[in-house]
């Protein structure tokens, strides 16, 4: 059987998308919030199409429990996911995980030039990550890129690792909706 996944925008009715998506035949739906994107993203998409995903998630995770039917679909976050911390936000918030972009995008080197579809020499990404142009293509080896990502996704594991453990849970299952661990960091506190 093949597991049909859905990815919705944020809009302010989110809830309703991603329930009626799981009545249409959803078995994951794909919550894509504000602030994700690449330099090949326009600027108002970016930034005011969607909600921030900490806003979406929470009112999809609650709704989709009102319905009884959490149980029955995997939540899926991404748009402005970047770090552990972030994923782990995020799972407490009600999601079941997260797709990260720009964070494999740095992770291989992308410095953020937004060059991602042109930029001034017209060809693209000058590091070759993001660029149809097999010349710039060549920049990026694959060996070099499958380690670095290896160990990207290594240290972020040990860090989820140390937040589980710091909030005394043994898996990222029991953290799920649990934002009862979350408290809110104003911008003093956070300086």
């Amino acid at each position: 059987t093949a597991l049909l996944a859905v990815k919705v925008s944020t809009p302010h009715d989110v809830d309703m998308v991603a329930v009626g998506s799981y009545y249409a035949g959803a078995h994951i739906i794909h919550l894509d919030g504000s602030y994700g994107g690449t330099g090949a993203a326009p600027e108002i998409a970016k930034k005011n199409i969607a909600m921030p995903i900490e806003l979406a998630i929470p009112k999809v995770h609650k709704f989709l429990e009102k319905e009884g039917v959490r149980d029955r679909v995997t939540l899926i976050a991404s748009g402005g996911v970047r770090t552990t911390d972030d994923i782990a936000k995020a799972i407490a918030l009600g999601a079941d995980g997260c797709v990260l972009g720009t964070t494999d995008l740095v992770g291989l080197g992308c410095t953020r030039c937004s060059n991602c579809e042109g930029g001034p020499s017209g060809r693209g990404c000058p590091w070759g990550l993001t660029t149809t142009d097999v010349e710039l293509q060549e920049w990026v080896q694959p060996d070099w890129a499958v380690q670095r990502l290896d160990n990207l996704y290594s240290a972020m594991q040990y860090r989820l690792r140390d937040i589980l453990r710091q909030l005394g849970l043994s898996s990222v299952t029991e953290l799920r909706g649990r934002t009862d661990l979350l408290r809110y960091i104003g911008k003093e506190e956070a300086e």
